[in-house]
């Protein structure tokens, strides 16, 4: 059985680092997980790593959506799963991420601890059926290697207010 993959697709760097990091503190290796800020980066990254999880924004703004972006990704790979976050969900967006059996949708913004439980909800319903996924959280529970009993701090985000500009 082949290790698991995780893809974070979304344009905050500070997300990217928050959702690497968890991962990295619940056993998994920095190998395993891929970042991309933008929804086509993260596809050509996803159609080679070929994630178990894709944890992506829903990029409403960019030609390629988060949903999108995941249909083509699970074309490469079956077994992807689908982790959503969105800024103002909307109903369609609920359902639609409910037709795509997402394992989450996420509104923005999120603190920490939702953030962490939600991971952590995703990753104990991944587990069930992916062996090389609950591997290394069972070593974690029982004090094994990456086992940390204390959270990782969540980064540093930027804040801006009405007038800034941002790319």
């Amino acid at each position: 059985m082949s290790a698991a993959s995780f893809l974070i697709a979304d344009p905050s760097s500070a997300l990217q680092t928050f959702f690497r990091r968890e991962l990295e503190h619940a056993g998994f290796s920095p190998a395993q997980v891929k970042t991309a800020s933008t929804p086509e980066a993260a596809l050509e990254v996803g159609l080679s790593h070929k994630p178990d999880l894709l944890i992506t924004d829903w990029f409403t703004k960019e030609a390629l959506s988060g949903p999108d972006l995941y249909l083509q990704v699970v074309q490469v790979a079956p077994r992807c799963r689908l982790g959503l976050m969105a800024q103002g969900v909307t109903l369609a967006q609920e359902q639609l991420a409910k037709s795509e059996d997402a394992l989450f949708l996420l509104p923005k913004p999120f603190s920490a601890e939702v953030a962490r439980k939600t991971l952590a909800q995703a990753l104990d319903a991944l587990a069930k059926n992916h062996p090389a996924m609950a591997q290394p959280l069972q070593a974690r529970q029982r004090g094994g290697a990456g086992a940390s009993p204390t959270p990782l701090p969540w980064p540093q985000l930027h804040h801006y207010k009405a007038g800034d500009t941002v790319l």
